[in-house]
């Protein structure tokens, strides 16, 4: 009895996925996919998730980046070229993190997969 509603969930799912494409797509397929994973988790799961990398995320990467801009612009008085310069060396470790994860997966130094690139960093 449990299979049967499951099964219907997904169909609903799968009947979702074969609905119109283009710009009506672009708007609403978030919507659906939400919904679609609200049925198969919980609401409450999709709310928590969401609101928790908002808060996190969202919020706390703006309000630091206003900071910093008010402290180069305002205290030291940067130029915005070079305040634009020092924001690009500042994000590079999170542009080469991607990287780095995958090269601790792929290649594995003497049968260690993680613990020579803590060494080396």
């Amino acid at each position: 009895m449990v299979e049967e509603g499951n099964i219907e969930a997904s169909n609903k799912a799968v009947e979702e996925d074969n609905g119109p494409k283009g710009l009506y797509y672009c708007f609403w397929g978030p919507i659906y996919w939400f919904r679609m994973l609200a049925l198969e988790t919980h609401w409450s799961f999709v709310f928590a998730v969401v609101s928790t990398y908002g808060i996190s995320q969202g919020l706390g990467g703006a309000l630091a980046r206003v900071g910093t801009e008010y402290y180069m612009k305002d205290v030291q008085k940067v130029q915005p070229s070079e305040s634009q310069v020092y924001t690009g060396i500042t994000s590079i470790p999170w542009i080469v993190k991607p990287i780095w994860g995958l090269l601790t997966d792929v290649i594995p130094i003497r049968g260690y997969r993680r613990r020579p690139y803590f060494i080396l960093s």
